[in-house]
């Protein structure tokens, strides 16, 4: 009788989906804002309209926009480091792109506001 292995994360923290429709905005990186698909407190995958097929530059920072009902969510300047950047096969609508970005060391309030984000808006 064989032993099927079960599949490791890989991942420590796993990335969770996203609900509602967070945006974000990259700096520098294309000029509309992304929308957050996955977020963990390491990293987070953003969904972004390409022009023209171009790849933008390396992102350095991040803000998260999120509208709630009771209060917007506003997680702004989050350091991050770009981890992947590929094209997506979406044959429906315009060219997208997606982004993982990994955050770099952020302040004991950015970590706060970004753990506040996760259980609002993460599941």
């Amino acid at each position: 009788m064989k032993i099927l292995s079960k599949a490791v994360e890989r991942r420590r923290h796993k990335r969770l989906a996203v609900m509602g429709s967070p945006v974000a905005i990259m700096k520098p990186g294309p000029s509309r804002p992304g929308k957050v698909t996955r977020i963990s407190a390491t990293s987070v995958e953003i969904i972004y309209d390409s022009i023209d097929s171009a790849r933008p530059d390396d992102t350095g920072e991040l803000d998260i926009l999120a509208a709630d009902f009771v209060r917007p969510v506003y997680l702004e300047r989050l350091p991050v480091r770009m981890v992947s950047d590929s094209a997506t096969s979406d044959n429906t609508g315009p060219p997208v792109r997606k982004r993982v970005l990994a955050f770099d060391p952020m302040t004991a309030d950015q970590h706060n506001q970004l753990q506040s984000f996760i259980y609002s808006f993460a599941y």
